[in-house]
């Protein structure tokens, strides 16, 4: 990444950041901190419009609520995968046509929302009252009568835990010239109407009010609750047959939709261009920039700006500094960014991990998900997503990078004899009568898990082992050779000199010569290691500092955990097979027969489904963690700044410099 600065003349700003928004490979730096400098302050001062730009923002809103509405009412079915349409800037231009049109367009559609709110506002409030109305169903009585006379007529309700009959009795006791009707009960009231004396209404309320009592509110509503009833069912109808309409309104704007999307997009460049001339610092027939461009960028950028006249400065960060981080891999590796870009972007102070971790993942997504059958799966809809829809950014890298995992599950699974489990030798032995057997090109692991758990070990070790050494190359380069030996080299040598002492006689048993060679080698490798972490703290340590090297030495337990944990290669390859042995042994139950065929297709089918989505979900985790976890964790540190360059971020087309053919 190199750093740029660039004065240019007021009256080529626009053509000059067309064009760079055009090229997409410049990113720009926000100039506020340069105003905090009178110098600066002096001479120039920003550029931009912070209205301008909340203007465009709220059209944006409007045309992607408008648009929203189409795709709600619309007879057009939505893609599985959002992708944006190729388009010369030509066929762009002559469909998007007149943007007045498009706006006033805009401004009668989002009219039309308006009033399909307001209905929808008026549908649940109706439904509210509908609700509140229900539990008085039985009620008969016009809900204004409030009493004659000489008597009160009330509603209203108590607790659902109240004890309705205990209510009745004690307004009995206070008097006889009452009715008490219980009309409806829920979870959380009972709902009650009373008729009581006007002269007794004091005692009796003061019962009421022991049992939780509260009067019921009908606002202004006339009539029995029936009516009531009838009277919200036909304005809800009402309401319903007007949001109709207007649903109509828009399924025929879907005849608009594409010219309103085109009109979207050129509204976010806009947008973009105003924000962008934000970054900038003018005077009155000037202007200054600076930021980023990626090396290899450079010399057409360089053309850019000496077309339009412009002084320009492209200089090397200095070592230190940070800077924006665009990963660049060849098309192999590139897919598996995507694991990178869900943990964190390297520092630009580090290296990119993803071209050395791109082969494990690789390697162990396969051996968990070991299936011929689901590897054929895997890779076969992604490859054909990959054909189906043009994907971008991280879409496009994850598709694909499941597609190689998709080859790397299909090569596991030859080594490991499984093709959707055992169904080729369950379904030549159950309709064909004759047993077809798959050897495995390796072994079989349900039969020899203990030979898939060394070798998960072993392959962990190696993991780790790199990862180690990514630490030692970091810090070589930037001149700690000291940090080096202490915290990785003496570490090998411990590691080493423990697994030789170990097993150093299973290497070539045959031969005592060679294995009393190797375990002398192994114990004097782990005494010199021991010593080294030991001694080397102490030398440069300070304080107590001197002693950290006793604590380095104890955790040289926590690598039997770490080279455990890949135990999981073991653990979730078998779990794969099993459930998918499982499987087929239920549909081989059946017997045989046209229904037991059926019967089995049926189990297979669903059976391997669930298998497929639950371990392809569990390996794609645990693959994953196996790198941010046991790899990442001795070496990587992360938190870079993506590159966001100034270029054309728009939703629904790509305009390309010419028209395919």
């Amino acid at each position: 990444m190199n750093r740029l600065s660039v004065i240019g003349l007021e009256e080529e700003k626009d053509s000059l950041f067309e064009e760079l928004m055009e090229f997409g490979a410049v990113e720009l730096n926000d100039q506020s901190e340069k105003l905090l400098s009178k110098e600066w302050a002096e001479i120039a001062g920003k550029d931009g419009c912070g209205d301008r730009v909340s203007e465009l923002d709220a059209k944006l809103a409007r045309v992607q609520t408008v648009l929203e509405m189409i795709e709600r009412f619309g007879a057009a079915k939505q893609p599985l995968f959002a992708v944006r349409k190729e388009i010369s800037r030509k066929k762009y231009e002559e469909t998007l046509g007149k943007q007045e049109d498009l706006e006033a367009e805009t401004g009668r559609l989002y009219g039309l929302y308006e009033q399909w709110n307001d209905e929808k506002t008026e549908e649940n409030m109706v439904r509210s009252l509908q609700a509140s109305l229900m539990p008085w169903a039985a009620y008969d009585l016009p809900l204004e009568l409030r009493g004659t006379r000489g008597v009160f007529i009330r509603c209203g309700v108590i607790p659902a835990v109240a004890d309705a009959e205990e209510l009745k009795r004690q307004v009995s006791e206070v008097s006889q010239e009452n009715v008490v009707t219980v009309l409806g009960k829920d979870q959380e009231q009972q709902y009650l109407s009373l008729m009581y004396m006007k002269s007794d209404a004091d005692k009796i309320l003061d019962v009421l009010k022991t049992f939780g009592y509260a009067e019921a509110q009908f606002k202004d509503m006339k009539g029995t609750v029936s009516e009531n009833l009838k009277k919200l069912d036909d304005r809800l109808e009402e309401c319903k047959w007007r949001q109709q309409k207007l649903a109509e309104s828009f399924r025929a704007a879907s005849a608009g939709k594409e010219r309103l999307q085109y009109y979207y997009d050129s509204i976010v460049v806009e947008r973009d261009k105003q924000k962008a001339s934000e970054q900038l610092l003018r005077t009155e027939k000037a202007f200054y920039f600076d930021g980023w461009v990626p090396q290899k960028c450079a010399g057409q950028v360089e053309e850019i700006l000496k077309s339009h006249g412009c002084w320009y400065e492209i200089t090397v960060p200095d070592k230190d500094e940070e800077t924006p981080v665009l990963l660049e891999n060849n098309s192999m590796v590139t897919p598996f960014e995507t694991i990178t870009d869900l943990y964190s972007l390297p520092s630009s102070k580090e290296i990119d991990p993803t071209p050395i971790f791109s082969f494990f993942y690789f390697l162990f997504f396969g051996m968990m998900f070991a299936d011929m059958g689901y590897g054929i799966l895997l890779a076969g809809v992604c490859f054909a997503g990959l054909k189906m829809f043009k994907l971008e950014g991280l879409a496009y890298k994850l598709v694909k990078m499941l597609a190689f995992c998709g080859i790397s599950t299909f090569i596991w699974g030859l080594l490991f004899g499984s093709f959707f489990g055992n169904m080729i030798p369950i379904v030549s032995e159950m309709f064909f009568g004759k047993e077809i057997v798959i050897t495995p090109l390796w072994f079989d692991p349900i039969s020899d898990p203990m030979k898939l758990l060394i070798f998960s070990c072993i392959i962990g070790g190696i993991h780790l082992f790199i990862g180690l050494g990514i630490k030692a190359y970091l810090l070589i380069r930037d001149g700690q050779v000291l940090d080096a030996v202490e915290d990785v080299f003496v570490w090998y040598a411990l590691l080493i000199g423990i697994v030789l002492l170990l097993f150093g006689g299973s290497i070539v048993p045959d031969k005592p010569d060679v294995t009393q060679v190797l375990t002398e080698v192994g114990k004097w490798l782990a005494i010199v290691g021991a010593v080294g972490i030991v001694g080397l703290r102490a030398v440069r340590g300070k304080g107590i500092g001197r002693a950290v090297g006793l604590w380095n030495l104890y955790g040289a337990t926590s690598w039997l955990g770490d080279v455990l944990s890949y135990s999981r290669l073991l653990a979730l390859g078998l779990a794969s097979a099993v459930i998918a042995q499982v499987f087929n042994a239920l549909g081989a139950m059946l017997g045989h027969g046209i229904i037991a065929v059926i019967g089995f297709i049926v189990i297979a089918v669903i059976g391997h489904a669930f298998n497929f989505f639950i371990n392809a979900l569990g390996t794609f985790v645990h693959a994953s963690r196996l790198q941010y976890v046991e790899f990442f964790g001795k070496f990587y540190e992360g938190g870079g700044t993506p590159f966001e360059p100034f270029k054309k971020n728009t939703k629904y087309v790509k305009i390309v410099k010419e028209e395919k053919s």
